[in-house]
């Protein structure tokens, strides 16, 4: 197999990305996402072997499955299936709209492209032989990229506006634009007949548009567009001191709320505050990239946007690799505002679009020849590699099993923890410890268990390791708790502060240290925090804000009385 130019840089990122999980950070935490990184890795080899007949096969493939997940989402509309989320009626087979409608999308610009160039798929997918059976298959093939392409269109078409996801629209539109002009040319034409003063006039309405449009899809969702402008604003900041090799791979969420709370300490007035949430990705991928691979590695991730983008423009009538190539847009678009990379369904269908990409690359680079190593003749090498691979799929299968083990420990600890037999739980968070000592959301829930159950030494050792590998409010108040516990009121002090930092609209970290101030003697500090909480503003009323506010006010009074 020849090598390409994208396959050389995607295989250099690959290698970065290990190098600089492992090497060259202080830490690193358990990852489903590198993971699945180092299976899509496999994938995308395999994907390099198929002859490029099978890539039209697997284009309608993956229209199918948008086809199925846009009627499994038109049902849940309409009632006939229950949603996966408690807030959204409409999420497909995904946990909510967002990742539902990205799959959508990164489907649809395939449906499109494949109905528009149909005749030149049809051209390649027939089969060369006249016989009388095979000309009925032929027929029947016809018909699949026909009726397959265009069912497509139309029922993503008719789910996407429902999922209210604004990102995805955008990657639609954007998509369909490319797709059309690429297929009639109906703008290059109409363009190069106006004069230079109307072509002027064009842009700046167009431009114009475009401002507008985006501007109102801002103001559609206000609040929501206002967070994730402060996410990315806050993402600068750890870009900034970690320039050069980030964070380390899938660790955004490690470090995140720390930058939170940082900001709203020293902006105590901002506006933000009541926008600011629990946060885990980026909502742009470029950015969450670089925050966690650093500059090195987004130079090597434009190098591939490079080739890739030299490969679409040097090749005029290659329709096929423009098709690849605009859905590749139209999963970028979607990345600008939200979190793919999350979503496996999407990085496999993107998976193969950067393989069939770099299949179709003409422009070849043959490495084993260039040092006169021929394969054939090198059966050691061979025996080597075959050797190694195997080595590989046995440590895999074994990693694997381990870590399977330590999952369904975690679920029967997740279970009796429910049912309240806190010792069980915390027996079988013991057993799935060592495959999941890095795995930030485990040790949150192990140290949870471990503070209920008054075990708060061991509670506050795994807290704080939980802080390394994730860090939310929910950590931190259990972190506080547990030292609260063993009356180490100053780090309590410390970690609740923290808390109340990283999201300024929660009271529930404000009462914790109300309460932490009445217990430890401290009158005047506990009476300023009740105060506070009184006359805090609240986001979204309940019941619990409501007795929070009743036993401050209750707390005032006997202060008061002493």
């Amino acid at each position: 197999m020849s090598l390409s130019k994208v396959d050389i840089t995607l295989a250099t990122l690959f290698i970065y990305i290990v190098c600089n999980r492992y090497f060259f950070q202080s830490e690193y935490s358990f990852s489903i996402r590198f993971l699945e990184l180092l299976g899509l890795s496999f994938l995308y080899v395999i994907f390099r072997t198929l002859n490029i007949k099978l890539f039209y096969f697997l284009l309608l493939g993956i229209i199918v499955s948008g086809v199925f997940q846009s009627i499994y989402g038109n049902l849940q509309l309409l009632g006939y299936f229950p949603s996966n989320h408690s807030v959204f009626i409409l999420t497909g087979s995904f946990f909510n709209p967002g990742p539902y409608a990205g799959f959508l999308v990164s489907v649809f610009p395939i449906a499109l492209g494949v109905y528009l160039f149909r005749e030149n798929v049809i051209s390649h997918v027939k089969l060369n032989i006249k016989n009388k059976s095979f000309l009925l298959i032929n027929t029947f093939i016809e018909h699949a990229v026909k009726y397959i392409s265009v069912i497509g269109v139309i029922s993503i078409s008719l789910v996407i506006p429902a999922t209210q996801s604004r990102a995805s629209w955008l990657a639609a539109i954007l998509s369909s634009i490319f797709l059309l002009e690429l297929r009639y040319k109906t703008l290059k034409k109409r363009f190069n007949l106006l004069s230079k003063l109307k072509k002027v006039v064009l842009a700046i309405l167009i431009l114009l548009i475009v401002g507008m449009s985006l501007f109102g899809v801002y103001h559609l969702k206000k609040g929501s567009s206002d967070g994730r402008l402060f996410i990315w604003k806050t993402s600068t900041e750890i870009i900034k001191d970690n320039p050069f090799f980030g964070v380390g791979f899938d660790r955004f969420k490690a470090h995140y709320m720390n930058y939170q709370a940082n900001y709203f300490s020293k902006n105590e007035e901002a506006s933000t505050a009541l926008v600011a949430d629990n946060t885990y990705y980026a909502f742009n991928e470029f950015m969450q990239f670089t925050s966690e691979n650093g500059i090195l590695g987004f130079i090597i991730l434009m190098s591939i946007l490079y080739f890739i983008t030299k490969i679409l423009i040097t090749k005029e009538n290659f329709y096929l690799g423009k098709l690849l190539g605009i859905s590749l847009l139209s999963i970028g678009v979607f990345a600008f505002f939200s979190y793919p990379m999350e979503i496996l369904p999407i990085k496999l269908v993107m998976c193969f679009l950067l393989a069939a990409l770099a299949k179709l690359d003409e422009n070849i680079i043959k490495p084993l020849q260039t040092f006169k190593i021929k394969i054939r003749a090198k059966r050691t090498l061979k025996i080597l590699i075959k050797g190694a691979v195997l080595l590989a799929i046995i440590f895999s299968f074994k990693y694997l099993n381990k870590l399977n083990s330590g999952f369904k420990n975690w679920e029967l600890a997740l279970n009796s923890y429910q049912y309240g037999d806190y010792e069980r739980a915390i027996q079988k968070y013991k057993n799935a410890y060592p495959e999941l000592r890095n795995n930030g959301e485990f040790l949150m829930n192990y140290g949870k268990a471990l503070s209920i159950y008054k075990q708060d030494k061991k509670a506050v050792e795994i807290l704080e390791r939980a802080k390394i590998h994730l860090n939310t409010t929910i950590i931190e108040t259990a972190l506080g708790n547990a030292y609260n516990s063993i009356e180490h009121y100053k780090e309590a002090e410390i970690v609740y502060k923290h808390a109340a930092d990283m999201i300024p609209s929660r009271f529930y970290p404000l009462y914790l240290l109300a309460k932490l101030y009445d217990k430890s003697g401290q009158k005047e500090k506990a009476m300023s925090m009740a105060e506070i909480i009184l006359k805090k503003e609240i986001k979204v009323p309940s019941t619990a804000i409501t007795e929070i506010k009743h036993e401050m006010n209750n707390l005032m009074i006997k202060l008061n009385m002493k």
